[in-house]
């Protein structure tokens, strides 16, 4: 490249000093004939497409994931937010406990059909034929949803004398309630504290659903520094924040009979070693002693009153506590525990896009689309994409019947995490990773990849590594299935997925503008890039001589071919691979900040080729591909079903 020729590349790795003057020239030269990385009509922008908020099962809220991704700096434009559907609508949701079956409870709900993306809570899956994944269960087909109490850790100690137990001396219905007891025997703080939890997580509670709790409580003896607790989890405020309401009863009186509160207090505990902080909110409660009382605690309502973020959270976690000091003594029943939310479905989900457009401003734009989960994990995304139908599918959709759902209404469809939801390596770890990673894709090949527009790519520990990513999105080129990849965090807490990891990638996607019509007509023409915001903030691209750029399909005659990779932003360090047929063509050393390269392929069979961005062996940044097929296959109906990719012309 030294003397400006075209340099033919072939199978084997190049490291080029690269002349500055001759990249400046060279781009200044692409500026004019190809508008350099993208064009004066468009610019990327850095979209964070897999990202969940309040109304999903994790910790994050909105505005804790808003303040990540504005920490970086000004590398993250878009948020596009992709709560889980079937948890908008709360299908098959746990709403009771009454302790009739002591402190754990179940219930049967529809099963989804099995699903292909490993979870490792079982072995890994046996895709050998005639077995297929995909196929929905039997109509009946139903499963055991368990709901339970259990005693959780505490920095407190536990009481010297205690008692836990499933009672029948008490019950507001039925014949059973729960009965603590909690006796000092030592200085300083002793509680029992028991979490509840339910399968999956279906306790979870988006505080823009209009969340109330009612719970029945008989206060016993609350002798000395004596206090009954119900504590309540709600989501981050900001990274390393959160937020709780503790509702607290600590003097029974006849006054509170009905469950009345005063106003309460609020208070932030930092703690030293993690530097996490927690908001308190004490809502102090009244209640009537030896008696049953029946208690209406307005979660969304406090939270709004308290300034705490309203709507924008999540009952994330329900505690009952009954704690003492020194010699203290605290007693109480519970029995009839119901969560109530007053809209969920079509009404939640408007919600979420009236916050979504109440949060947005110059600097950050924020997107609602919806993660089809309840069986198959596909994101869908695109304004006029309703939420999805789950009365109507209660095992969840099947890939296929989620692709026609969202492509009938517009929108585009990602496929998820394709080889499990865990945040690790296993898979890759295992004996069983080769013939694991051959059955995946050749599934993938067979269905045709479900008709999915977008295949999330960029992941560096999702069951495999990123180079496990990397090699099932080349697999499927090379089958004919071309799909526009993206790179995603999946973050449900906002202590993770921006400048932490394993996984926080976004995806810059060249557009007119961060409007969502703009930036999907971008992502489905293949006009993307993605890796680590921390790692890399530039621009990628690839041109043809002739016409046609990343994300192309050319259908040309076989031939020569002159390509020129761009790449702006490098940090020092950085080096460049290009890849071709999922096979590396050349690596380059690179000196600037900016690189380009031309070179010239021979073209005789459909191809594709795409580069990275490396710091020393790990991929930072990758672009989509640019695809070439034959005019003669083209003109004889053989050309391989393009996925995301668009069509252009070419020389």
């Amino acid at each position: 490249m030294g003397d400006g020729a075209d340099e033919r590349v072939g199978d084997r790795t190049l490291r080029v000093a690269v002349d500055l003057a001759l990249v400046f020239s060279l781009i200044f030269t692409l500026a004019i004939a190809a508008g350099g990385c993208g064009s004066e009509a468009e610019r990327p922008f850095g979209v964070a497409l897999h990202l969940h908020g309040s109304m999903s099962e994790g910790k994050a809220s909105m505005r804790a994931h808003a303040e990540g991704a504005r920490a970086l700096g000004p590398g993250v434009d878009v948020l596009w937010w992709t709560d889980h559907d079937w948890r908008i609508a709360a299908h098959t949701y746990v709403e009771t406990f009454d302790f009739e079956e002591g402190l754990t409870e179940s219930e049967r709900v529809p099963a989804p059909y099995r699903e292909w993306q490993w979870d490792g809570r079982a072995p890994l899956p046996d895709w050998s034929p005639p077995g297929d994944p995909s196929a929905p269960p039997p109509p009946s087909s139903l499963e055991t949803v368990e709901k339970s109490w259990r005693l959780v850790a505490s920095p407190a100690l536990l009481p010297g004398e205690r008692v836990i137990e499933v009672s029948e001396d008490e019950a507001r219905n039925g014949t059973r309630s729960l009965h603590l007891v909690a006796q000092g025997a030592r200085p300083g703080l002793q509680q029992i504290a028991l979490g509840f939890d339910a399968t999956r997580r279906r306790h979870i509670a988006s505080l823009a659903s209009g969340v109330r709790l009612r719970l029945s409580v008989l206060p016993g003896a609350l002798v000395g520094a004596a206090r009954i607790v119900v504590r309540v989890g709600l989501s981050q405020a900001t990274p390393l924040g959160g937020v709780r309401l503790d509702y607290v009863l600590s003097e029974p009186s006849a006054a509170g009979r009905s469950g009345s509160r005063v106003d309460g207090s609020k208070e932030i505990v930092r703690d030293e070693a993690t530097g996490r902080q927690v908001e308190i909110v004490t809502l102090p409660v009244l209640a009537e002693p030896g008696a049953w009382n029946d208690w209406v605690l307005e979660i969304s309502e406090d939270a709004e009153a308290a300034g705490v973020g309203g709507g924008d959270n999540a009952l994330v976690s329900l505690t009952l506590i009954v704690e003492v000091r020194g010699s203290a003594r605290a007693e109480a029943y519970f029995d009839s525990l119901v969560i109530e939310r007053d809209r969920v479905g079509d009404a939640l989900f408007a919600e979420a896009r009236r916050m979504a457009r109440a949060l947005g401003d110059d600097e950050l734009v924020h997107h609602v689309g919806q993660e089809i989960s309840y069986a198959a994990h596909l994101n869908a995304y695109g304004a006029a994409v309703p939420l999805s139908d789950v009365a109507g599918h209660p095992h969840g959709y099947t890939p296929g019947e989620a692709v026609a759902f969202v492509h009938d209404h517009g929108g585009l469809v990602s496929l998820n995490h394709f080889f499990g939801v865990m945040f690790d390596e296993r898979i890759a770890e295992s004996p069983r990773a080769e013939p694991y990673f051959k059955a995946a894709l050749a599934r993938l090949v067979a269905n045709r990849a479900y008709g999915v527009d977008l295949l999330e790519v960029g992941y560096r520990a999702r069951g495999f590594g990123l180079p496990g990513y990397l090699a099932l999105w080349d697999g499927l080129a090379r089958a004919g299935i071309r799909l526009v990849g993206v790179g995603v965090s999946d973050s449900h807490d906002a202590d993770v997925g921006w400048a932490e990891g394993p996984n926080n990638f976004i995806s810059w996607i060249y557009a007119g503008s961060s409007a969502q019509a703009d930036l999907l007509a971008g992502l489905k023409a293949g006009r993307v890039y993605f890796g680590d915001p921390t790692r890399f903030g530039g621009r990628l691209d690839i041109r043809a001589e002739g016409g046609g750029r990343m994300g192309d399909v050319l259908v040309r005659e076989p031939g020569p071919l002159a390509l020129t990779f761009h790449a702006e932003g490098l940090k020092p360090g950085q080096s460049v691979r290009l890849i071709r047929d999922g096979e590396p063509l050349g690596r380059f050393e690179v000196d600037g900040s900016s690189w380009s390269h031309r070179a010239r392929l021979e073209v005789a069979a459909p191809t594709f080729v795409r580069f990275e961005i490396l710091e020393g062996e790990e991929v930072v940044a990758v672009s989509n591909p640019l695809y070439v097929d034959l005019a003669s296959r083209a003109l004889s109906g053989a050309l391989p079903g393009a996925g995301g990719a668009s069509g252009a012309g070419g020389n």
